[in-house]
């Protein structure tokens, strides 16, 4: 019990040090003339100078904790329980952050990765407008405009390809890809991928539209078991560079 009151007293004696000893630094600071430009002074105070008073202080009142919880115990003695305690104090903070890294939505420390696709159109289809061909990735936090690739489309037999990517910003497992197409209906992908998906060598496999939402219509149906529009996925190692204007719809160059 002892040590768990020492772990407390030392949490609180942190946050209480370095709150005292960045006001003191940043009041000493004004008076010897120091700049604020830009939040200078504060910056040195609290996150310079502040964690050396916060640390002093945690390691005082567990010390003191311990010492007289456990009474005249030696001096070596004292000194193992006071690290074991703030290693406990350690290993606590660590696993905290640790587990709010794992579960942040955001890619906080990297550039967001990005879903490459490529779409199969049967080439009797007709793209005559590119502008009214939309690529969106519907996430629980936001939706995404795909970018297209050049060439557009890519002529392949008796299909015609449209590639592009669309970048995966936040963390999630629930992800729709939707696919806008003139003078169809729109298509609806579930894509079955992690929330933080590993990078793949390649395209996977064809697959085709888990719904299909016809213009005028109240709810989205089934695909077709027929339905002609194909998609597969990449989600390479690093992102492509492509160009983004203003109506994030953009094609890139070759």
């Amino acid at each position: 019990m002892i040590y768990l009151l020492a772990a407390g007293a030392g949490l609180a004696a942190a946050v209480v040090g370095w709150l005292v000893t960045g006001a003191a630094a940043a009041w000493i600071a004004d008076l010897f003339g120091m700049s604020d430009f830009e939040g200078a002074r504060g910056m040195f105070a609290f996150l310079g100078v502040g964690p050396i008073g916060g640390l002093a202080a945690m390691v005082t009142a567990v010390w003191l904790v311990v010492r007289r919880g456990r009474g005249q115990a030696p001096v070596g003695a004292t000194v193992g329980r006071v690290g074991a305690v703030l290693g406990g104090i350690v290993v606590l903070v660590a696993a905290a952050i640790g587990m709010r890294l794992l579960t942040l939505d955001t890619y906080s420390n990297e550039a967001p990765p990005a879903l490459e696709f490529e779409i199969r159109l049967p080439a009797t289809l007709a793209l005559t407008d590119r502008d009214a061909v939309r690529v969106e990735l519907h996430t629980d936090r936001n939706v995404g405009d795909g970018t297209l690739f050049a060439p557009w489309p890519r002529v392949d037999g008796a299909y015609q390809l449209l590639a592009g990517s669309v970048p995966l910003a936040f963390k999630t497992s629930g992800r729709l890809l939707v696919l806008e197409l003139p003078g169809e209906p729109t298509r609806l992908f579930r894509l079955p991928l992690a929330r933080n998906p590993s990078s793949t060598p390649g395209l996977g496999e064809w697959r085709r539209a888990d719904h299909v939402h016809a213009a005028g219509a109240g709810q989205p149906v089934a695909a077709p078991a027929d339905d002609p529009v194909a998609l597969r996925l990449s989600r390479p190692a690093r992102r492509r560079g492509v160009s983004h204007p203003a109506n994030g719809f953009g094609i890139a160059g070759p």
